[in-house]
């Protein structure tokens, strides 16, 4: 028996990585910047991705941002 996890909308992705990032400018901390990578890379692998053709690049600055500023944290 295999059990799948359950696939967000990629909506509620958005919503919840643009809650990690207000979050983080009010009090910026490593574990929210993790959160907020691992939210980036969550939108990128979902399956409607390409539904967000007309902000791909956007989100490609995103991750390079964020996974910079994470580094250097």
């Amino acid at each position: 028996m295999t059990t799948e996890l359950p696939i967000a909308e990629i909506s509620y992705l958005e919503a919840w990585l643009e809650s990690f990032i207000s979050s983080y400018s009010q009090s910026s901390n490593k574990q929210l910047l993790a959160k907020i990578c691992l939210g980036v890379n969550a939108i990128m692998q979902h399956d409607d991705f390409d539904q967000l053709a007309d902000r791909h690049c956007s989100y490609y600055k995103m991750k390079n941002y964020w996974l910079w500023r994470y580094q250097i944290a």
